[in-house]
C-alpha cells in the first residue's frame, strides 16, 4: 500500500525562485497528498504568492503556515508537525522536482529497514557565471544508487533539498536540531537517523533541479557556512578518526585517537602552496600561472561536458569562483575549528 506523502517546503524571501518551484510542484505525477509551505519571516511577496498558489485548486491539499522563529530547521519542524502524511518529503523553495520525483523517492521505503531516501540534485539552466559555476561544482551527488548506514565526513550525509523520511522516525529522533538555523542540520539529521538504526537509500532516479545562487557574495556566504558546519558535525558525530584529503589520494583511519579532518587538496590550498614555493625560490613562481591554466582547462572540460556555452573570459570567471569558494569554505572550516574545538582544516 502506498503511504500518504506530505511535501514540506520552508520559504524565506523566495520571490525570485518560487515561480519555477511552484510550477514543478503542481506538475508532480503522482501528486502528493499535501503540500505544506512554511513562510519563515519573508519580507517580500512570498506569502501572497503561496496563498495564490493554494487557491488554484490543485489535486493536493495545500497548507500555508507562518513561522516567526528564524531558521530552516525550525521551519521544517513546524511543517512536519502540521503535516498528516506517513512520509515527509523535503525540498526547498529554490528547487524544481522532476515530474516523477515522488514516485522514485518513495519507492525504496517499501523496505521496512529503510528510514529515509535521498535523491539526486541537478541544476536548472544557469543564466550567469556564478550560476554556471555552481551547476558544475555545488551539490554534486553520484550517479550510482547506494545504501548507507553510517555518517562519515565523506559519505552518508544528504541535503534536505531532496530527502524523504518516515514521519514516525522523524518524531522518534526529535526532528531537526533547532539550535542550528542552517548549514549542517541536514547531515546531522542523517547521522541521527543512522544512530536510531535506520538506513538511508540514495536513488539518483529521484531528481530535483536546483536554482543556484546568482551573486558571488551569496555563494561565498553559503560556502563559509558549509565549511563551518564541518567542524560542528565532527564535534557531534566523530569522536575520533583521521580523514585526510590529498591531491588524488584520500586516507581514512577511523581508529585514529583524535578527530582530525584535513583537506589538503582544495584549490585554494594548492595555489597557496605553489605561491609559497615560488616565494622561497623564485623560478618556481612559474608554477602559479601553470596551475591557473590547468584550472581553466579543467573547468572548460566540465562546461563542455555539461553542454554549457561559456566564453573564453567567462571560463576565467569560473576559475575565480572556484578559488574564491574554496577559500571561503576553508575560512569557515578554520573558524568552526576554533569555535567547536575540532580540527577541521
Amino acid at each position: 500500500m502506498t503511504p500518504r506523502v506530505s511535501v514540506v517546503v520552508p520559504v524565506r524571501n523566495g520571490a525570485r525562485t518560487l515561480p519555477r518551484t511552484l510550477a514543478a510542484l503542481a506538475a508532480l505525477e503522482p501528486a502528493p497528498d499535501e503540500l505544506v509551505f512554511v513562510d519563515n519571516g519573508s519580507t517580500d511577496d512570498t506569502r501572497a504568492r503561496l496563498e495564490a498558489f493554494a487557491a488554484t485548486g490543485l489535486r493536493a491539499k495545500v497548507l500555508v503556515l507562518g513561522e516567526a522563529r528564524r531558521g530552516a530547521s525550525v521551519a521544517r519542524n513546524t511543517g512536519t508537525r502540521a503535516a498528516t502524511g506517513e512520509v515527509i518529503a523535503f525540498t526547498d523553495a529554490d528547487c524544481c522536482p522532476r515530474r516523477d520525483w515522488l514516485a522514485a523517492l518513495v519507492a525504496p521505503l517499501a523496505d521496512a529497514t529503510v528510514g529515509a531516501v535521498a535523491g539526486r540534485l541537478h541544476s536548472t539552466p544557469p543564466a550567469g557565471v556564478v550560476e554556471a559555476f555552481s551547476s558544475l561544482f555545488t551539490l554534486q551527488l553520484p550517479a550510482a544508487a547506494a545504501r548507507h548506514t553510517r555518517w562519515t565526513p565523506w559519505a552518508g550525509g544528504f541535503p534536505t533539498a531532496n530527502l524523504a523520511v518516515r514521519r514516525a522516525l522523524l518524531e522518534r529522533i526529535g526532528g531537526f536540531d533547532e539550535s542550528v538555523a542552517i548549514y549542517g542540520e541536514d547531515y546531522d539529521l542523517c547521522a541521527r537517523l543512522y544512530a536510531a538504526g535506520a538506513a538511508i537509500v540514495y536513488t539518483p532516479a529521484a531528481g530535483v533541479e536546483h536554482q543556484h545562487r546568482v551573486t558571488l557574495a551569496s555563494m561565498l556566504r553559503q560556502a563559509f557556512g558549509f565549511g563551518r558546519s564541518h567542524a560542528w558535525l565532527m564535534r557531534r558525530h566523530v569522536p575520533r578518526g583521521l580523514w585526510l584529503d590529498l591531491p588524488r589520494v584520500s586516507l581514512a583511519r577511523p581508529d585514529f585517537p583524535v578527530a582530525l579532518w584535513i583537506d589538503a587538496g582544495a584549490p585554494d590550498k594548492k595555489a597557496l602552496a605553489l605561491l609559497a614555493l615560488g616565494l622561497a625560490w623564485r623560478p618556481l613562481l612559474i608554477l602559479v600561472p601553470l596551475y591557473a591554466g590547468w584550472l581553466w582547462w579543467d573547468v572548460s572540460g566540465r562546461a563542455r561536458a555539461r553542454g554549457l556555452a561559456v566564453s573564453w573570459v567567462g571560463r576565467w570567471g569560473l576559475v575565480g569562483c572556484l578559488l574564491a569558494k574554496a577559500a571561503a569554505m576553508t575560512g569557515g572550516r578554520w573558524w568552526g575549528s576554533l569555535r567547536y574545538g575540532r580540527a577541521c582544516l
